[in-house]
């Protein structure tokens, strides 16, 4: 059997020449070793062929196998504190529930949203470890993932999340600039708005689902 090192570069190359099911072979067995700690190259790698895995497949049931699988590898991963390894993992996460979202049957849709949750508990904590400022834009990336997938999910999203994520933008706001780059900040408030402006509308319309429903 080859390396993980070898594993993983092997991986590499096989998506470059878009062999995605070869790449994913080529590392699948060590997605299964929940002991095993990826470093952010081989974290990287893992993002990349989940995320083509997830992408290649058709609509429908097909799809929602490729996210629920791609969810349950993901799920056994030991996070890491490190920067570019946080990023990658938490793209290939929303990707994975953001399309799980499109084909989940309405029964499916509560324990999807659950265990969303479950795991931006988690990344969250390794966010606020990594970048300890409130107002650094990469971490205020992560609760603008989260806010999204709160609308993509508002019928079984709850407000107790909703009101995290605003929370989260109100005091990044409040700590303002500070010796931040213009660029950087730039990029801070954009999140922040984005960020308010997910949840109110998530909030917003959850309400109109409610008061349909006491309508019908």
């Amino acid at each position: 059997m080859a390396s993980r090192q070898d594993s993983f570069k092997n991986a590499q190359s096989l998506l470059e020449q878009e062999k995605v099911q070869e790449a994913f072979d080529a590392i699948q067995p060590f997605t299964t070793d929940k002991t095993v700690e990826y470093s952010p190259f081989e974290m990287e790698t893992l993002a990349n062929v989940l995320s083509e895995k997830v992408t290649s497949s058709e609509f429908g049931d097909e799809k929602k196998a490729a996210c629920s699988a791609a969810i349950d590898i993901l799920d056994g991963v030991k996070l890491v504190k490190d920067a570019v390894w946080l990023n990658c993992y938490s793209e290939i996460l929303y990707e994975s529930f953001s399309k799980m979202n499109r084909c989940a049957r309405e029964e499916e849709r509560e324990n999807a949203w659950c265990r969303l949750k479950e795991l931006y508990i988690e990344v969250l904590m390794m966010a606020r470890k990594i970048w300890k400022d409130k107002n650094h834009p990469e971490r205020l990336q992560i609760y603008l993932k989260l806010a999204k997938l709160c609308k993509s999910y508002l019928d079984v999203a709850d407000e107790e999340t909703m009101n995290m994520c605003t929370e989260a933008a109100k005091e990044a706001k409040f700590m303002g600039k500070g010796a931040m780059e213009d660029d950087d900040w730039r990029d801070a408030n954009k999140a922040i708005e984005d960020i308010k402006k997910h949840c109110s509308d998530a909030l917003h319309e959850k309400e109109l689902l409610a008061d349909n429903s006491d309508v019908e």
